[in-house]
């Protein structure tokens, strides 16, 4: 079986006034073409399939148009709500919904585990996954606070009730798996910040309670775990196991310059228990990750104001090339300028809508930032946890905090040097 995981659509998002519906039809039409090119049997999209609460009617005929899409090709689909989505709003059609092979999980039941578990059937009707369809947590939906409770006690009981949880549910999804005749992967789902993930400027705030980031060990031991929340896709695990998809399109002008991709896993190449070093082995590839095409020219440009403009002059050449018939023929560049300067600029923006008269770049936002600034926004300093070493994300500590002199910052260095010869040599004597 085939299992693709997708997340954050955000269906009805508009970008810096700009409507997003071309091109989440562009991208539902390429991914249907994709679930038939590859087999897919069943999809998981992992919370915010809608950017609001109230989407507009287009995107909600987009959502049902998907379902039967979906049902057509006899390819199930189990959908579990983000912190965008309207409980309510998912809820009016769940039960409608469930009779096109199409499941909703839009909010954590305490009283009914059952309806977490969700059982995927290969094309002979026969259990090949189960998913434990978590949606986004809301603290009152697994916990009550308790008075008199301190900021730090809230903080660890919703962290143990949030696990609790995960657990209960995978207990019950481990419980069915025992009844079959060969037990099959369960696959978990979570929209939320996991720590070391990367997250960008279109991600809200996300606080589970008064968690920031959850840590991995919350989650049981699933075979896959299929995250939402954060667009950037990026595995928070070593051995990929556990990882966001990301969003299909760029929401933000800083996610551009990576790729967007899914994710499909062959559950025919998992064995009873999925080992580390077979995730990557060519004969097996149980996981692997689909780049997205790109379906409109987003660009964001930064530098000197004599820097910016040739910069334009060149995107107007890289324009003329785009092949016909791609995703791009036809439409106009969006574009965000960020001018780099100590000195005050009075007439940048004139200066940039001149540059780009009678050309098919629209000009979306204007930034102005000091050399200091650019260079403290620069990419090294949104690296992920999993990309640095302890010692780097101390010392990118020491850098961020202004209230520690050059004095304390040798004692805390030594400090830190010495916890880390202790706890090096601790694991060397357990190995």
């Amino acid at each position: 079986m085939k299992i693709l995981h997708t997340s954050d659509w955000h269906l009805g998002q508009h970008f810096m006034g700009k409507s997003r519906r071309d091109e989440h039809k562009a991208f539902i039409a390429w991914l249907l073409a994709l679930l038939d090119s590859e087999s897919i049997d069943a999809v998981i999209i992992a919370g915010d399939i809608f950017d609001t609460g109230s989407p507009p009617s287009y995107a909600r005929e987009m959502y049902h148009q998907l379902v039967l899409d979906m049902k057509a090709r006899e390819c199930q689909l189990v959908i579990v709500a983000g912190n965008h989505d309207s409980v309510s709003m998912l809820n009016e059609s769940k039960s409608l919904l469930s009779y096109l092979n199409t499941q909703v999980s839009s909010q954590a039941n305490l009283d009914d585990l059952e309806s977490h578990v969700i059982a995927l059937k290969d094309k002979n009707g026969e259990v090949a996954a189960w998913v434990c369809a978590v949606p986004y947590l809301r603290p009152k939906d697994v916990m009550k606070s308790a008075a008199g409770q301190s900021e730090q006690d809230k903080k660890l009981g919703l962290l143990q009730r949030i696990g609790d949880f995960y657990q209960q549910v995978f207990e019950l999804a481990c419980e069915k798996n025992t009844a079959l005749k060969q037990p099959v992967p369960i696959i978990g789902t979570g929209h939320l910040t996991a720590m070391g993930g990367q997250v960008s400027e279109s991600v809200r705030d996300l606080y589970v309670g008064t968690l920031e980031a959850l840590p991995t060990s919350v989650f049981p031991k699933f075979d896959y775990l299929a995250l939402g929340h954060i667009h950037r896709a990026q595995a928070i695990t070593k051995d990929g196991c556990f990882r966001y998809s990301g969003s299909p399109i760029p929401l933000s002008f800083d996610e551009l310059g990576r790729d967007k991709s899914l994710v499909v896993i062959d559950t025919s190449a998992f064995g009873d228990q999925m080992l580390a070093m077979d995730l990557f082995d060519e004969r097996q590839e149980p996981i692997q990750l689909h780049t997205i095409p790109s379906f409109q020219p987003i660009q964001s440009l930064k530098g000197n104001l004599k820097d910016v403009l040739k910069q334009i002059t060149d995107l107007q050449l890289a324009e003329s090339k785009t092949k016909e018939g791609s995703f791009l023929e036809g439409k106009s560049l969006w574009l965000e300028v960020t001018v780099i300067a100590d000195e005050y600029l009075s007439d940048v923006h004139k200066r940039l809508v001149e540059a780009i008269e009678g050309k098919p770049i629209e000009l979306l936002r204007v930034m102005r930032k000091s050399v200091v600034e650019a260079k403290r926004d620069a990419f090294e300093s949104r690296q992920t946890l999993s990309e640095l070493t302890v010692k780097e994300v101390f010392e990118k500590s020491l850098q961020g905090n202004a209230d520690i002199d050059e004095e304390e910052s040798v004692i805390l260095t030594n400090l830190f040097n010495h916890c880390l010869i202790e706890m090096e040599e601790s694991q060397e004597q357990q190995v």
